[in-house]
Formats: C-alpha cells, structure tokens, sequence
C-alpha cells in the first residue's frame, strides 16, 4: 500500500523524500516505545483521535464515490423538477448614475437620473436602440465619458441579483423591467431572447448538482446518529447542548 496521496503522480524524487522520512520515522517510533512512550495517556488518546479522523475519511470517500453514481433516471427527474433553473435570457442594461460626482445637489442629480430613466425606458420599450438611448441619457446627465455597454450576453436566474431575477425572467423577449432603483444606479433591462437549456446541454452540471445533493443526504444521515453531549464546566460556558 502507497503512503503517498491516492492518484497523485510521484516523482523519483519524491519517493526518496518519502522513503528517507519514512526510515527516519521508523527510528524515532523504535526509541519512544524503549521508553514506554506508546503506553501514555497521551499517546493513547492521540490515536484514538487519529483513527477516528481516518476512518471518517476514509467513509467520506467511500461516500462520495457512491454518490458520483447518478443515473438516467435520476439526471432525467432532475431536469424536469428544476426547468425554471436551466432558463436562460438574453438581455440589455441600460444603466443611469444616481451622482455625477460634479457637486452639485444630490437630490436633484438623483431626481433627474430617475426622471431621464423612465423617458428612456419608454424610449426602450418601443424598439429604440439601447446603445444610443443610454448615451443620449448619458450626455443628459452631464456625462461626457462613454457610458458602458447595454449588451451584457446571456444570463440564467442563479447569475443575476437576487432582487430583479424574477421580474426578468417574466418578461418576454422584447419586453423591458421597471425602472430598477439599485445602490448606485437607477437600471432598466430589456430581454431580446429566451429559451430553456436542453437536458443534454446541462448533464454534466445535473450529475454534478444529483451527486452533491446524494452525499449531503448521506453525510446528514451519518451526523444524525451521533448526539454531543459536551461538558460545559471544560468549555467554561454556562451551558451546551
């Protein structure tokens, strides 16, 4: 049996290493059982600890190599209990700074950031092109750098903030969000496609999702059979579970 880590490729050199570490090991394990150091308490709860810590990793990996084993009907149900999940839309920013940074009143920079928004998002709504709506509101705000760019390509709900990925994903293609009053900008979006990812084209991140869910499963089953009963006095607090 290798004491080198499982599946990683060694070098001549690193056999050495180990074996030199190894006969030195030997040496140092000899001496101390000359003096009776395998008999301690310390020793003995030293591997207690370390046996059980092996063994626990030893069944996690034994675990996670059964849970790897997903099957088609297993890839097949997830898929379709989690449609909305491997939706995916194709959208448009167009974003507006509340501030200018030019010092003037704040509240009125805001108050016009919000007002050009809501022109420019009727604007979008009707089929203008967001690139050129955003400079222009840009320039409205007394801009003058180029703003960036309203494409920002294809988008699942799990990658969009958390506050608008509904809202988004309602809409239909050629439809645009609300004014959208986020931290540091007022923001529309508008969506120019939609579709839903095919079961084929997301097998390998199902398999990875099944695999995972199967081994939290198992670990929590493992963990539930197992209740702590800790000393509070040791831990110097007044009480624990």
């Amino acid at each position: 049996m290798s004491i080198l880590s499982p599946g990683r490729q060694a070098t001549p050199e690193m056999k050495e290493h180990v074996a030199k570490t190894y006969a030195e090991l030997l040496s140092f394990d000899s001496a101390a059982r000359e003096l009776g150091l395998d008999n301690s308490s310390q020793y003995q709860a030293t591997m207690r600890w370390l046996e059980a810590k092996t063994l626990a990793d030893l069944l996690r990996r034994r675990l996670e190599k059964e849970s790897g084993a997903v099957s088609e009907a297993e890839i097949e149900a997830y898929y379709r209990e989690h449609l909305p999940r491997f939706e995916e839309v194709r959208i448009r920013r167009l974003v507006l700074p509340k501030n200018n940074l030019s010092g003037d009143d704040p509240r009125k920079v805001e108050l016009d950031a919000r007002r050009i928004a809501s022109e420019l998002r009727e604007r979008a709504a009707h089929g203008e092109d967001m690139e050129r709506i955003q400079r222009e509101g840009y320039q409205a705000l007394g801009f003058h750098g180029l703003p960036p760019t309203t494409d920002i390509g294809t988008r699942r709900k799990a990658n969009l903030p958390s506050e608008v990925a509904e809202e988004i994903f309602s809409l239909r293609p050629g439809d645009v969000s609300k004014v959208e009053n986020e931290t540091y900008s007022f923001v529309v979006y508008k969506v120019e496609a939609k579709w839903r990812l095919s079961q084929e084209q997301v097998r390998d991140e199902i398999i990875r999702e099944v695999a995972k869910e199967k081994l939290e499963r198992a670990l929590k089953i493992m963990a539930g059979q197992v209740r702590a009963e800790l000393n509070a006095k040791y831990f110097g607090t007044p009480s624990a579970q």
